[in-house]
């Protein structure tokens, strides 16, 4: 077994850990990617390998920050979406697919942990989500406070309850959406990392964002839930479970309106910095709502032909 990979994707995995604690906003996006060494270590070097680089800088993690950060921040969230993203990468899985397996594991361990404190407190989830929330922002307020800090101290103030009152129920669609999102992002960079060393292994064969669509039958999906949204009275369970849901399919297809936009800066030849650049600006901005509605109409324009043709009569 190759012990030099397995060092060096420990180290960087640790190192994108601890810049996320260490390093303001570039080190809590750096830490996005962890799952990236351990992704590339396990696909070309086998899944002994990659659970020994895993080990390796969640000691190092432990060590710094101690077991409780270990444990929850590195094994339990990076790790099984690592170990979920090359799994898919390893069996040929659809992107989507591995993603979604990768995205959802932590999360369901994360309601495995804290079912028994939910349980414990005798309060129903949301109560206790609000209370915990309204308990932090008493507590920053305080803080900056402290500091002189004026316009965070005005932020929090505009804090109202029927502003908790929405973001604790909409905390599901939030959170799964952002993972997801995280997801996505270490899968793109992973199979890129392995295909520049291994060019056309296998397991790492699956199209580029280029060529990527969502299963098109989701589409039925996307208008059932902004259905649901419309018809429930405002308020509603049943209205915040449909903005919860059109969080990911709003997900599903800007990536499917991104690949679109890929596709087409490749065909112009635009280097990957500039394409990268353009996403970036794309994205942020208002034009992100032109990017999703591509990304539906794509569905039956097929504008880079990608789907099976009908054979003709």
């Amino acid at each position: 077994m190759p012990f030099r990979p397995i060092i060096i994707a420990s180290l960087q995995a640790a190192g994108l850990t601890v810049a996320g604690f260490l390093v303001p906003l570039l080190g809590q996006i750096a830490v996005l990617f962890v799952p990236v060494p351990l992704i590339t270590v396990t696909v070309l070097h086998g899944r002994p390998a990659g659970a020994l680089a895993l080990a390796g800088a969640g000691a190092i993690v432990s060590a710094a920050f101690g077991l409780q950060a270990a444990v929850l921040l590195f094994f339990l969230s990076f790790g099984l979406m690592a170990l979920g993203l090359a799994e898919g990468l390893l069996r040929g899985w659809r992107p989507e697919t591995a993603v979604a397996v990768a995205g959802t594991l932590p999360l369901l361990l994360l309601l495995l942990v804290i079912a028994p404190v939910v349980l414990k407190s005798g309060k129903d989830p949301v109560s206790l989500a609000e209370n915990l929330l309204r308990q932090n922002i008493a507590e920053g307020r305080k803080l900056y406070i402290d500091l002189g800090a004026t316009e965070m101290l005005q932020a929090i103030d505009a804090l109202s309850d029927q502003v908790v009152h929405y973001l604790v129920r909409l905390i599901p669609g939030i959170v799964l959406t952002t993972t997801l999102l995280q997801a996505a992002g270490c899968y793109g960079l992973g199979r890129a990392v392995i295909l520049r060393r291994r060019p056309g292994l296998p397991s790492a064969g699956q199209p580029s964002l280029a060529l990527w669509h969502a299963p098109d039958t989701w589409v039925w999906a996307l208008i059932a839930t902004l259905g649901l949204v419309a018809l429930a009275p405002r308020g509603s369970g049943a209205w915040f479970v449909g903005l919860n849901l059109s969080f990911l399919w709003l997900l599903v297809y800007t990536a499917q309106g991104a690949a679109l936009l890929e596709f087409f800066l490749r065909k112009a030849r635009i280097p990957v910095i500039a394409r990268s650049f353009l996403h970036t600006i794309v994205l942020i901005l208002p034009t992100v709502v032109a990017v999703i509605a591509f990304g539906v109409v794509d569905i039956w324009a097929d504008f880079r032909k990608v789907r099976p043709q009908a054979p003709h009569a």
